[in-house]
């Protein structure tokens, strides 16, 4: 039998903002890309998505793409897709999905760490022993871990119920998604069952890509694919160990 694609979650972080550059932490400040980040997605879009067999996305592979609803997460998808074929791209389903808006800053909004530290002091939230840390203290008025972990869950399960449809039918099946630096690392933690009260370690810069997928083809074995810039033809791939 034909050896088919791993199917993939590939996901995506926003170009860089105003805002991702001076390290103000945004959620739900509806900002646009600068100039930087606008090409710096264009040029993500033609390195990795397209017919080459070396690319890391085929448009025709592409099933389905959620999107956070915010503008810079809007803006990036459009970048990312100006060089696919307009009737490739007119039968990709494309879903606005709250489950992947930012992490809800709430009083930390528009502030960087260090001010978020000395807000805390201020309020005698912390001290010398203790730093602000979003995974297990949260943000006033705003999210704390478990309730990302709840939608990013709800998302996971929707992601793979497409995934299990297309393993069932042998066809190749990559999704995208396009959201933001803190909710998409939730998601690389949770897609491998990772609680969110402690640092999963992982960096997304501005603009940054990422993929998700499974062990041995099983939807039982999630896993973080730890792959190169440009993908390998499948027939070219090393066996499953």
């Amino acid at each position: 039998m034909a050896k088919i694609p791993y199917p993939r979650l590939i996901f995506v972080r926003h170009g860089q903002t105003e805002w991702s550059k001076s390290g103000q932490h945004t959620s739900t400040t509806d900002i646009d890309l600068t100039p930087f980040g606008v090409e710096q997605m264009r040029n993500t879009g033609r390195a990795l998505i397209g017919p080459d067999n070396l690319q890391m996305i085929k448009p025709e592979n592409i099933r389905h793409i959620f999107v956070s609803p915010r503008k810079r997460t809007q803006h990036t998808l459009q970048l990312l897709l100006e060089n696919v074929d307009p009737e490739i791209k007119d039968k990709i389903p494309i879903e606005k999905d709250e489950d992947v808006r930012e992490w809800d800053y709430g009083d930390y909004e528009g502030l960087t760490s260090a001010e978020i530290n000395e807000l805390r002091k201020k309020k005698g939230l912390d001290d010398k022993d203790h730093k602000w840390s979003i995974w297990s203290d949260g943000c006033e008025g705003g999210e704390q871990h478990y309730d990302v972990a709840k939608r990013l869950d709800r998302f996971i399960e929707k992601v793979r119920e497409l995934h299990r449809q297309a393993i069932a039918k042998q066809d190749p099946c990559d999704i995208i998604v396009v959201a933001h630096g803190h909710v998409l690392r939730c998601l690389g933690a949770r897609w491998v069952q990772r609680e969110l009260n402690v640092n999963p370690q992982l960096i997304l810069d501005a603009g940054g890509v990422g993929t998700l997928s499974y062990e041995h083809h099983n939807i039982d074995e999630p896993s973080i694919f730890l792959a190169g810039a440009f993908t390998i033809p499948v027939a070219e791939q090393c066996a499953d160990l």
